[in-house]
């Protein structure tokens, strides 16, 4: 990471910008409809934005079992689909 002029840079690698894509993708096929498109809350679910990267555990294991209205994920995504959708969360987040 580097600071310029009050500007925060973020180099990333080609994998990380792959896997944001990724999760990008997968999570407006799969997550858009209660949480929003492009991560913007329509108060019928938690605003994503909110978790924080200590957070990741809680995530995955909210996805994995469901909770509430949100049904289970388990078996219609793999592990590297949710850990891509983390990702995306992750580089919007607040």
């Amino acid at each position: 990471m580097a600071l310029s002029a009050g500007l925060i840079f973020v180099n990333l690698s080609h994998a990380q910008e792959g896997a944001m894509a990724a999760g990008e993708a997968l999570y407006e096929e799969h997550c858009a409809t209660c949480h929003g498109e492009r991560l913007r809350p329509t108060g019928a679910a938690p605003d994503l934005k909110n978790l924080s990267v200590d957070d990741r555990t809680k995530f995955e294991t909210i996805v994995w079992n469901g909770r509430g209205q949100m049904p289970s994920w388990q078996g219609m995504i793999t592990d590297d689909e949710r850990a891509a959708i983390w990702a995306y969360i992750r580089s919007r987040a607040k």
